[in-house]
């Protein structure tokens, strides 16, 4: 399990500054239109994707702010001004007015935000957003469309079974993005393990089918950025889309994924003098987060790429692509966050995402259950933002471990403790009592004083 660094920590307070800023405020995000890159909706995706895997490589012991962050994100997708565009787009390629963002096609904010909800179920024990309703989605005071986990997924399996000759659907009206679909099946492949339904395993096979028999992998091994449902492909290539699209599949096909990301790293990439080189420039020419030319083009290609290498292991890669990174977007930092300079929101959160992830970290999010001492032992459930920057917790499965940092200087504050044996006394090190008592619902509240970088262990005062 790692730990957070300093650095570390200044990008996810920039991520977390974004995300406990209140429901209907967006302050900090870059906001334009809301049809292409830049809208709302794919900086909230990375966003919370990123303090996911924060959560799952540094601290999966520490829900408290952490997990709000990440309730907040997908509660902002929720907002009307992040999913109202689809129904004027709707109307344009369909001729058909209904607001509902999910109920035909759109998988551009089913997909992804379903995936976000995945990520989150899979590290808290919080199941709101699967009750009944627990993502109402308001039109107006009369409309409202009463969605949950459970039948945003439905929603999705509808759309992927009515072409029976393309188990993908579109994005924008009549095109589908391979890219896009794998979002959705990854929502299904966690739900189906997190809730017991069984859709993905067939849709994927489907799916897996088609990018052979239909064309969408090329023979050269890349694959097709988009099409029609009937065969009209978009031109072109993009070195980030195909770098995306093995991040992302390496839950769903792993051997697909890995060679995608060969072919790409074999093909397109080198290494000069520590630094990335891309064939082709096309892409690097505007920053599509924020649609300028200049000093921030390129950042979320750069962001996709040490995504991808990073899951794949290839960490020469990594270096070469945080060398080019540091080079032409160093890190600024601002009241305790840090964030790439020339960059929008969107590439920003692209290099966030990388920087907590390795080796099939995100597969192993994506599909596997965390490990059970984890789940019983005791962790971290209340911190003071941005007083306590939490490092590193991790449970095994009786005792606790912590590395806390002070956000902004030195300060005495409680830490609130929970899934402790109740009526049971723990024995504390870094902490200003050596002791503290579990209350009946296995709760405490510990002081601590922080100046510096502290490590504090929690543990029962005896075994058993």
């Amino acid at each position: 399990m790692g730990e957070s660094t300093e650095e570390d920590l200044a990008v996810l307070r920039y991520l977390l500054d974004l995300t406990l800023q209140p429901l209907d405020q967006f302050d900090g995000f870059t906001v334009t239109e809301q049809f292409l890159l830049g809208a709302l909706r794919y900086q909230l995706n990375n966003v919370g994707w990123a303090l996911s895997l924060s959560q799952r490589t540094r601290t999966p012991a520490f829900t408290g702010y952490l997990a709000e962050a990440q309730r907040n994100a997908i509660d902002k997708m929720r907002d009307r001004r992040v999913w109202r565009y689809w129904a004027y787009e709707q109307l344009a390629g369909y001729g058909r007015w209904n607001p509902d963002p999910i109920a035909h096609d759109n998988v551009m904010y089913s997909g992804y935000l379903g995936v976000m909800i995945g990520l989150y179920e899979s590290l808290n024990a919080d199941r709101r957003f699967s009750e009944p309703g627990g993502l109402e989605l308001q039109w107006s005071a009369r409309r409202r469309f009463p969605y949950d986990f459970a039948t945003l997924c439905e929603a999705m399996v509808r759309n992927m079974r009515k072409r029976p000759h393309c188990p993908q659907y579109p994005c924008e009206p009549h095109l589908i993005y391979p890219l896009c679909n794998t979002f959705a099946l990854n929502s299904l492949l966690m739900h189906d393990r997190l809730h017991g339904s069984s859709w993905a395993e067939e849709l994927v096979e489907a799916v897996r089918i088609s990018y052979f028999r239909d064309g969408w992998i090329r023979p050269d091994g890349r694959f097709v950025i988009a099409r029609t449902a009937f065969g009209m492909a978009l031109p072109g290539l993009i070195t980030g889309n195909d770098a995306w699209i093995a991040y992302w599949l390496d839950s769903l096909m792993p051997d697909v994924a890995r060679t995608t990301w060969d072919t790409l790293r074999d093909g397109l990439l080198r290494i000069d003098d520590g630094h990335i080189v891309i064939r082709g420039k096309a892409e690097q020419l505007i920053d599509a987060g924020n649609y300028k030319m200049g000093a921030g083009a390129g950042g979320p290609t750069y962001g996709m790429l040490a995504n991808a290498a990073a899951e794949f292991g290839d960490q020469d890669i990594v270096a070469a692509v945080n060398n080019s990174v540091q080079q032409r977007y160093p890190l600024i930092h601002a009241h305790g966050a840090a964030r790439n300079a020339n960059m929008s929101v969107l590439a920003t959160t692209y290099l966030a995402l990388a920087r907590f992830g390795g080796p099939s970290r995100m597969r192993g999010l994506i599909t596997e259950d965390l490990p059970d001492h984890w789940r019983r032992g005791p962790f971290l459930a209340e911190a003071a933002y941005p007083d306590v920057l939490v490092a590193r917790a991790v449970s095994d499965g009786t005792g606790l471990d912590l590395v806390l940092r002070p956000g902004d200087g030195p300060v005495q504050t409680t830490l609130g403790l929970q899934n402790l044996k109740p009526d049971t006394e723990y024995l504390v090190t870094g902490a200003v009592s050596p002791t503290v008592r579990a209350d009946a619902g296995g709760a405490a509240s510990l002081p601590i004083a922080l100046r510096e970088r502290t490590e504090v262990r929690i543990a029962p005062s005896s075994p058993g």
